[in-house]
């Protein structure tokens, strides 16, 4: 059975296909928000983004998601880290995560015309202490745009990390495990 993934990361669609989901992919075109709770961060614009693509697509499933990195330790107002805009915002966040434990959130929602199914993950991720020369190299590299916290893990940011807790797949930006369960619930499988 297919589905519609309300998302145009690469991320999302490479892990998608990799394990042999059949869907399309369309833009939601949802507003994100940031709340005080990072979970509920992820899954109001999880919920957002899938119920702004079903609302156009009557009876089709719809899978969508949203990936923040939280820094437990800062004031709420610093805390939440998005998709790095450019390489300055990249650096910015490089440089309050290195050398420390920063939690990863992922919102997942399924939904079909306006019924909505939503949870979260998190995984805790350290990265180790980082000279500047290696900050600068790898925000030149331009790899962490676009990129929750400023860094792919799946990427060059690989030789940065030096303990993760939790699925890896989150920190990618879609948990699978998560994701298939609730998608088998809807009846759709990889299989």
């Amino acid at each position: 059975m297919r589905f519609v993934l309300a998302s145009e990361s690469a991320r999302r669609v490479d892990l998608l296909r990799m394990t042999g989901y059949d869907f399309e992919v369309r833009k939601s075109g949802f507003p994100e928000v940031v709340l005080d709770d990072p979970g509920e961060t992820v899954e109001a614009n999880a919920r957002g983004k899938a119920l702004a693509v079903a609302s156009t697509l009557p009876g089709e499933i719809v899978l969508a998601a949203d990936t923040i990195v939280y820094l437990p330790d800062l004031p709420s107002a610093e805390a939440t880290l998005g998709q790095a805009k450019n390489k300055a915002d990249a650096r910015r966040m490089i440089d309050l995560i290195k050398g420390r434990v920063h939690e990863v959130y992922s919102g997942v929602a399924v939904s079909r015309n306006e019924e909505v199914f939503t949870r979260s993950l998190m995984t805790r991720v350290r990265l180790r202490d980082l000279a500047e020369a290696e900050v600068s190299a790898y925000v030149e590299l331009g790899e962490g745009i676009g990129k929750a916290g400023g860094y792919a893990i799946q990427g060059k940011a690989a030789l940065f990390v030096e303990r993760i807790e939790g699925d890896y797949t989150n920190v990618v930006g879609l948990p699978l495990a998560l994701t298939s369960r609730m998608l088998e619930s809807y009846g759709v499988r990889w299989y």
